[in-house]
């Protein structure tokens, strides 16, 4: 439908430019009104760059590899700990980081293999439901970074550090004192 609009406005164009002489040598031209679009047509040719742009994909801003690497350190990390959600604020630890301006590492690997920042282990399992749980952060956390609100973070975006005790870890927004998180934001883990 697109097509035979543009023929239509271009050969108007062209009969438009053409000299008087020349359309009395090529004849009279008739547009056949089935060739005209009707209103409703008009809207749809109008509207569809809008719907282009709804449907634009998104910037994937992880690999596959990023999900093995949270997976991995969710079972260094938080390997004893039952809570999903405490599992997945781990990874959105080092997601935090590397959205800050104030760590270094560009990559989710370079922010977990950082000297002195976490307890990784590359030989560590990477199991079915921890692999599952990072690539369920990761998908949160990239439908945040294209623009998405309400997308199940766990973790405030300035909650940076955390220690534990085997049982439970405990997040804060600052590196000695600071405020412990209490879990307020809605989780979609556990229920």
């Amino acid at each position: 439908m697109r097509t035979v609009v543009l023929g239509l406005i271009a050969g108007a164009m062209v009969l438009a430019a053409m000299p008087a002489c020349a359309r009395a040598c090529c004849g009279e031209v008739t547009i056949h009104p089935e060739f005209i679009p009707d209103a409703a047509s008009d809207n749809e040719i109008l509207d569809e760059p809008a719907r282009a742009e709804e449907a634009l994909p998104e910037e994937l801003f992880y690999t596959e590899a990023d999900a093995e690497i949270l997976a991995k350190l969710m079972w260094s990390e938080a390997g004893g700990i039952e809570s999903e959600t405490e599992q997945a604020c781990v990874a959105w630890t080092v997601l935090n980081r590397l959205d800050s301006p104030d760590f270094t590492g560009g990559t989710v690997a370079e922010v977990v293999t950082a000297p002195g920042q976490f307890y990784y282990l590359d030989w560590a399992p990477v199991t079915e439901e921890l692999y599952a749980l990072a690539l369920d952060v990761l998908d949160r956390w990239n439908d945040e970074k294209n623009g998405g609100l309400g997308t199940g973070r766990v973790l405030p975006a300035t909650y940076f550090w955390y220690a534990g005790d085997g049982s439970h870890n405990y997040f804060r927004d600052a590196y000695r004192g600071g405020t412990r998180w209490n879990y307020s934001l809605e989780s979609p883990y556990d229920t």
